[in-house]
């Protein structure tokens, strides 16, 4: 567990908000947001290049810029994020594919 990122510390990272989860990549510098049960669904819910992290600190809102898709480039220069505030940060500990993200509790079940 870590208080915040910058982006220097390479890796993958779980930041969870009030709202979402969000998977950094520092190594292959992407992040895909992981919308929460209640959370609205935004154009971020996919891996994008990561450009820069503006502020990712714990207690505080997230924000970062990422690259748009080739087929957006042409109408958009690049993505932010704004999150809600960021209530931990941790790195991930197995490389497995999605074993850094726990299965949500189906309520019915």
């Amino acid at each position: 567990m870590t208080d915040s990122l910058t982006g220097a510390e390479g890796g993958r990272w779980i930041v969870t908000t009030i709202g979402s989860a969000h998977r950094f990549d520092l190594d292959a510098m992407t992040v895909t947001r992981l919308p929460g049960k209640d959370a609205a669904a935004t154009l971020n819910d996919q891996t994008r290049p990561l450009i820069e992290i503006v502020h990712c600190t714990v207690g505080a809102r997230g924000y970062w810029l990422m690259s748009p898709e080739p087929d957006e480039s042409d109408y958009v220069e690049h993505f932010w994020h704004l999150s809600s505030t960021i209530q931990t940060i941790n790195p991930v500990a197995d490389e497995g594919r999605d074993g850094d993200i726990a299965r949500r509790q189906d309520p019915e079940r």
